[in-house]
């Protein structure tokens, strides 16, 4: 199962470096592609040499963030808070810093649907920010818990509350992607 984060979280870490180097005017330095820098980045995962950080700077921006929708970027009046990971799966388990800001449209329309598949049933790409987000839940929740090592089937039967084969494994073109909508908020409101 952890192959499945990895890979996902792969494609996520060569994609920010592609648009910042975009946004920089800068040439992305994977001149082999996204798929093959991927591959590299995944194998450093794999053998420890990379990690995935914990959440803490993750919430450090989103204090900071514009209270924007964090799936569609709406600037509504009024704002719920969307469980990554749905509290009706994880049952009387707790997962910190499992929360984004949603505008009712979206968190009704979800409801208690895996995050992924709620993307695709909308035919919509999540910001990075979200999924860098969830992935990271997914993995420590996975590993806190000694899901790792299973295989995936396995870790469903056993009660994971994702499904890390809906994990994204190919990613939009990078110019239409979107890092973080309440970031790009909060830039564009201004110091």
């Amino acid at each position: 199962m952890e192959d499945y984060i990895f890979w996902s979280y792969s494609v996520l870490t060569v994609t920010r470096v592609m648009m910042e180097c975009e946004k920089a005017g800068r040439n992305h330095p994977y001149s082999g592609g996204r798929t093959k820098a991927s591959n590299i980045v995944m194998s450093k995962y794999q053998n420890k040499i990379f990690n995935i950080s914990n959440l803490d700077r993750d919430d450090a921006l989103a204090q900071m963030a514009a209270p924007i929708c964090a799936h569609c970027g709406d600037t509504a009046s009024a704002y719920q808070l969307d469980h990554l990971i749905p509290r009706s799966k994880i049952k009387n388990d707790y997962i910190g810093l499992n929360q984004v800001i949603s505008c009712s449209r979206c968190n009704a329309s979800r409801g208690n649907k895996d995050l992924m598949e709620w993307y695709r049933q909308n035919m919509s790409f999540p910001s990075l920010g979200v999924l860098r987000r969830y992935l990271k839940l997914c993995y420590f929740y996975a590993k806190q818990r000694g899901y790792l090592n299973l295989p995936v089937e396995e870790a469903l039967l056993s009660g994971i509350p994702f499904d890390p084969r809906k994990f994204p494994e190919k990613f939009p073109p990078v110019k239409v992607l979107i890092w973080d909508y309440a970031y790009l908020g909060a830039q564009s409101r201004g110091p």
